[in-house]
Formats: structure tokens, C-alpha cells, sequence
């Protein structure tokens, strides 16, 4: 009975506190008033209250203690979110870095393998495809107009559209953008490109793209320069017309081309009369204004698909593919009577000149593209030799 006096109190009262009950420890505290009004053995009573006492102390002492503890776990843990939390953020930084600059490198890596393609190329036509050829597999852009200041050439791939040729910075005009190519304070063209839908208001597209065609200027520069010197040494420097040797590489290309397809060509050779009088008579510089008036007649004459070189001193010579024969006397003619009725005026003096001119075809009157030349020599000897000032067509002797 003692014992149940003892421990009831104090387990009720330990089961209470570590609950949170108040109601407990006043039911304690009541069990000991009782203990010591209705039972008589005080020590008892002592014994009880004293055990109550040390349990409170202690009990309030470990709950500090673990009130303690929990904060500072608590405290551990917030630290340790927070730590992961940043290191999450480091870790989503550094991967949109690394794939960030991995873009950066598959660009530049791009970039240097269409430089290394655009520099084998010397055909501004070819070298434009492949460029417009990147830009879609990049950045989805089919829509491209590229304009080079040298020759004013102009090449449009997809929807035509104006460009803007005073564009010193990426400028964007509606869904246009209009890219500089330059290098330094040197500009020498612009590339214009339609900006997909989806991307119109994309600040980082824009960059993107302008970085992609600013680093490809010093290619297309380099191109650009590789096809002036080639220019330079495939054309005469006075007349602006090709050369006898590359006139004879193209024969020999056109010849080709022909027997593939089961095709034709022509061949005109025209040589101005009496030029030697004239260099006599005004001197040379007078010559070579006449030798660049009728060059200038004769590239005005023909198509862009022909090809007019200088054969020698005052000679021309002119493939014409897949020409009508008739068609290509008719123009012989008009070229003729053109350099007959120009004036050409040197200081004081005007000269007039005329030209003499000699046709042959392949195949009628040779399957060998050398014997068509020749057969073409033959009728410009033969214009000289009945009058000059004419046009003479091949015809072949029994």
C-alpha cells in the first residue's frame, strides 16, 4: 500500500509532464495534500514529496535540455537546407553554364568548319548556299538576301525582301534583320534574314544569329579576296575581259558540258579593223581607249551565261552556249553595227572604228571544240579578206 502512495502520484505526475498536462501535476500535488491529511505514516508522505520534487527538478532540466537539443537540431538542419538549397543553385548555374558554352563550342566548331568549306570555294553562288544552308540548320532561317558592295552582287535564297545597305550595327526592321559583314571600319556587305515567328522578340536569337555572322566575316572576306585575285588573273586588266588562257580552260569545259548532254555551242571571234593605224595615228593611250570601248559594246551585248575574253591585241573571242545559230548572226550584226556608230573620243580627236567578225558551231561544224575555234578564225579571215565590217558564218568546202 505504501509503495502504491509512493508511485502513483510520481508516475502520474511523469506521464503528465512529459504530455504537457497541467491537470496531472495538480492531481500529484492533490494525491500528496491526501497522503498527508489521511494517512498517518509521515515519512511516507516525505518520501513522496520529496520524490516529487527531485522528479520536477530533473524532468524540467531534461526537458530544457532537450527543448536545447531540438532548436539546435533544428538550427542544423535549416543550415543544412539551406546549404543544399545553394548548392542546387551553384549546380543549375554550372549546368546552364557548361551547356551554355557547349553551344558556345559547337558554334565556333561550326563556324571553323564552314570557314574551312567557304574558303575552298571560289563561286560566290556556292559559297552564299552554304551559308544559308548553315543558317537553317542553326537557327531555322530559310528567308536570306546577301548583298556585296564589290560588283554590287546580290544573292536571295527563299522570300525576297529589301535590305537595308547602311546598316553599320544589327538592325532589326519588322521581322527583318540586317546584319553588317565587316571587319573593322571595313564594310563590304550585308546579310539580311527573315527572323522565324517564334523568335521575333527573342533578345537572345538576335544575339545569337549577329555572333554567328560576325564571326563568319573574315571567311566570307577571305573568300571574297581569293575570288578578286583569281579575278585578277583570269581577266585583262585593260579590257575587264577574261584571258586567252582561261578562255581555253572554258573551251575545253563547254566542249564537255556539250557531248554529256548531246548539247551545242557557238564560238564568235571578232578582231577590230585597222587598229594599228589607229595606234599609229593617235598613239597608244588612244588605242587602248578603243580596245576598252569595244570590249565595254561587246559585254554589253551578251548574256551573263556567255563568255567573252580577249584573244590577243585587238581580238575577241566569245563562247555562246546552246545559242541558235540564226539568232546568234542576227546578234553578231547588232554588236557589229554598235561599234561602227559609237564615237570615240580621245582629248580632242573622235575616232570611229569597225570590227570584222567570224562564227562557227559545235556540232555542225566540228565535234572537236579546237576545230570549231578554228573554223571561227577561219571566217574572221575571211570577213578581212572581202571587206571587213562584216559578219562571216562558217562554211564548210567539198
Amino acid at each position: 500500500m505504501e509503495k502504491l502512495i509512493i508511485f502513483s502520484p510520481l508516475i502520474v505526475f511523469i506521464i503528465g509532464y512529459n504530455a504537457g498536462i497541467n491537470f496531472s501535476r495538480i492531481f500529484a500535488a492533490l494525491f500528496s495534500v491526501c497522503a498527508v491529511i489521511f494517512y498517518t505514516s509521515h515519512l511516507v508522505v516525505i518520501v513522496t514529496i520529496l520524490t516529487l520534487c527531485l522528479a520536477e527538478f530533473f524532468l524540467e532540466k531534461f526537458h530544457r535540455n532537450m527543448k536545447s537539443l531540438r532548436r539546435l537540431f533544428n538550427d542544423k538542419l535549416r543550415d543544412l537546407v539551406d546549404e543544399l538549397s545553394e548548392i542546387k543553385k551553384d549546380s543549375d548555374t554550372t549546368k546552364l553554364a557548361l551547356t551554355t558554352n557547349e553551344k558556345v563550342i559547337k558554334n565556333i566548331l561550326h563556324i571553323y568548319e564552314l570557314s574551312k568549306d567557304i574558303a575552298t570555294y571560289i563561286d560566290l553562288e556556292k559559297m552564299f548556299l552554304l551559308i544559308v544552308q548553315s543558317l537553317d540548320q542553326q537557327f531555322t532561317i530559310k528567308d536570306v538576301v546577301m548583298k556585296i558592295f564589290d560588283g554590287n552582287k546580290i544573292f536571295k535564297k527563299g522570300a525576297t525582301f529589301d535590305i537595308d545597305e547602311t546598316a553599320k550595327i544589327p538592325k532589326i526592321s519588322k521581322n527583318i534583320i540586317h546584319l553588317p559583314m565587316n571587319i573593322g571600319d571595313n564594310y563590304f556587305g550585308v546579310l539580311s534574314a527573315k527572323i522565324p515567328p517564334l523568335f521575333e522578340k527573342d533578345a537572345e536569337f538576335v544575339n545569337e544569329i549577329s555572333a554567328f555572322v560576325e564571326e563568319l566575316n573574315p571567311a566570307v572576306q577571305r573568300a571574297i579576296l581569293y575570288l578578286k585575285v583569281e579575278e585578277m588573273s583570269r581577266t585583262d586588266g585593260l579590257t575587264g575581259l577574261y584571258r586567252r588562257g582561261y578562255f581555253n580552260e572554258r573551251l575545253k569545259e563547254e566542249e564537255l558540258r556539250a557531248k554529256r548532254s548531246n548539247g551545242r555551242f557557238s564560238i564568235l571571234m571578232m578582231d577590230i579593223d585597222h587598229f594599228k593605224k589607229v595606234n599609229d595615228t593617235y598613239g597608244h593611250q588612244a588605242g587602248d581607249t578603243v580596245l576598252k570601248t569595244v570590249a565595254e559594246i561587246l559585254k554589253n551585248s551578251i548574256y551573263e551565261t556567255d563568255f567573252a575574253a580577249r584573244y590577243g591585241g585587238e581580238e575577241f573571242v566569245v563562247i555562246f552556249p546552246k545559242t541558235d545559230p540564226d539568232g546568234l548572226k542576227i546578234k553578231a550584226e547588232k554588236i557589229r553595227q554598235k561599234i561602227q556608230d559609237s564615237e570615240i573620243t580621245v582629248g580632242l580627236e573622235k575616232i570611229k572604228v569597225t570590227a570584222s567578225f567570224g562564227i562557227a558551231h559545235y556540232p555542225k561544224d566540228s565535234q572537236v571544240a579546237e576545230e570549231v575555234l578554228r573554223c571561227a578564225d577561219m571566217s574572221l579571215y575571211k570577213s578581212k579578206q572581202t571587206g571587213r565590217n562584216k559578219v562571216t558564218e562558217f562554211e564548210k568546202t567539198s
